[in-house]
């Protein structure tokens, strides 16, 4: 659409001003460098008026027009413009494959008063980044004085994938059931086992602004430490205690919104989380009692009744990004996590603050 209109608003709440080729001189992306300009082509003998995409400036100027496989547009100080363009390959029935070369011959007619380059032109590919590098070689070989040519090409694939980093710490409460059953009374006697620690982690979001600027894909790993005890009673006079502890790793993968104008940035986001616990040890213990007073603590196993290693679940969260420069945000996110498994199941609810880059 860039080489047929330029849709223009001076606010962001107007309505948006379409200027045709002719219209104006042409229009500039200032954050992605793309560069279009008014110019008369002719393509298979027709004439027409487009806005064509400026790759270079210089001893030629270099364009692009995107109609069928493409064509760059060579612009020598005199205004004459030769154009190149490229068939597709063709298989035969044999599958040998023949690819139409001949805009390499017209290439070194292009290059024609620099005769290295001209014979370099044979292993030129039809590319952006092959015609900006000869185009620039030409120039730099060509040009009597000290101008540089400018290249308007961006890195469009970079533009095209947007990455964010946030480092962040915060505090997060862990919510265990451990359903552990107990083979002497065929009953569960493990209550809820709660735990409140620091965590620490990264995240990367993975957006396209050209697509849809406000969902982003997103990464997540933290760590923090879990522990956890419960204790019951069987009879007035035995009572069994079971403490645990060890460290947490989470990962996750999810989607994430984010709305995109203002300095205060509200988002969601949903996804799958993949939890696993290291370094867990644990004790089963059962105490005696006699008029209130302990008789005797017996400890029944230790390191037995753990955890499951890994579990995965999914989680949800809601925040605000506060922008305080270009790309840059300070970052608090409320996180809910759920994970569980035949032997346990577990709920983390983290406050997180954060800075993202």
């Amino acid at each position: 659409m860039n080489t047929s209109l330029c849709k223009f608003k001076i606010h962001e709440n107007e309505a948006a001003e379409i200027y045709h080729p002719g219209d104006i001189a042409g229009f500039r992306f200032e954050e992605e460098g793309k560069f279009y300009v008014t110019r008369t082509i002719e393509i298979d003998s027709l004439k027409k008026t487009v806005f064509l995409e400026f790759l270079l400036q210089g001893m030629l100027n270099l364009y692009y027009y995107p109609e069928g496989a493409g064509y760059y547009f060579f612009e020598n100080s005199d205004g004459t413009m030769i154009s190149i363009t490229k068939k597709e390959d063709m298989t035969t029935e044999e599958h040998k494959v023949y690819a139409d070369v001949r805009y390499k011959g017209v290439l070194r007619y292009v290059f024609k008063d620099d005769l290295p380059l001209a014979a370099k032109a044979k292993r030129a590919e039809f590319d952006h980044r092959s015609m900006i590098e000869f185009t620039k070689e030409y120039h730099d070989e060509m040009c009597t004085s000290a101008d540089r040519c400018i290249i308007f090409e961006n890195d469009y694939k970079k533009e095209f994938t947007k990455y964010d980093f946030t480092a962040y710490t915060g505090v997060e409460l862990n919510r265990l059931k451990l359903n552990y059953m107990n083979p002497n009374v065929n009953t569960y006697f493990f209550s809820d086992m709660y735990s409140v620690s620091p965590v620490i982690g990264i995240e990367m979001d993975i957006s396209s602004p050209q697509l849809l600027k406000s969902l982003s894909l997103t990464f997540n790993a933290c760590g923090s430490k879990i522990a956890g005890g419960t204790d019951y009673s069987t009879t007035t006079d035995t009572y069994y205690q079971y403490e645990f502890n060890g460290t947490k790793s989470e990962v996750g993968i999810g989607l994430k919104y984010t709305y995109d104008k203002g300095r205060f940035r509200p988002t969601l986001e949903f996804g799958a989380t993949d939890c696993n616990y290291f370094s867990l040890k644990s004790t089963y213990q059962k105490t005696s009692m006699d008029n209130n007073q302990v008789v005797e603590t017996t400890l029944l196993n230790e390191n037995t009744i753990l955890p499951r290693n890994n579990s995965s679940g999914y989680m949800a969260g809601v925040g605000i990004d506060y922008q305080i420069k270009n790309d840059h945000f300070i970052v608090v996110r409320l996180i809910y996590a759920r994970q569980s498994s035949d032997s346990d199941n577990s709920t983390t609810y983290q406050l997180k603050l954060g800075y993202r880059f």
